[in-house]
């Protein structure tokens, strides 16, 4: 198992390499080729990877505190969405004895939501479990 990426940036530059550079190279051309491309590939994963760990510094460090609050909110929507097509809509149509076409959530709704609040709910039970962790906050909304 290659837990570096190094494993698979050589497989990439090779096969790079046996694409578009002629098969008539010696093999120390060939090295050499090898091992620049090799390292330009890592040094724009680097680049890549700083650049994302900046965007996410960057979106946890602002000011804006409903979207460290976002989280909850999908929550309180998506039950707030439930209550009304699986409880107020059901009573209503008993009540008033009326025929009212059948509703139901699609089943996206159910994938999204069940997705949001089974990460939030875990990351809000590592939380008071005393773990921590850049992840936990960014789950939570933490500080």
């Amino acid at each position: 198992m290659d837990l570096t990426g190094v494993g698979s940036v050589a497989d990439f530059a090779t096969g790079i390499m046996d694409r578009f550079w002629p098969k008539q190279m010696t093999e120390v051309e060939r090295a050499q080729v090898q091992a620049g491309l090799i390292a330009a590939l890592e040094q724009r994963e680097l680049t890549r990877d700083g650049l994302r760990s900046e965007i996410l510094k960057a979106e946890l460090s602002q000011g804006d505190e409903y979207t460290k609050r976002a989280r909850p909110t999908v929550i309180y929507a998506g039950l707030a969405f439930i209550g009304l097509v699986h409880v107020l809509f059901p009573m209503f149509t008993f009540w008033s004895r009326q025929t009212v076409p059948a509703l139901s959530l699609p089943p996206e709704f159910w994938w999204a939501w069940g997705g949001v609040v089974s990460t939030w709910m875990i990351g809000r039970s590592a939380e008071r479990m005393g773990a921590g962790g850049a992840v936990l906050k960014a789950i939570t909304g933490g500080k």
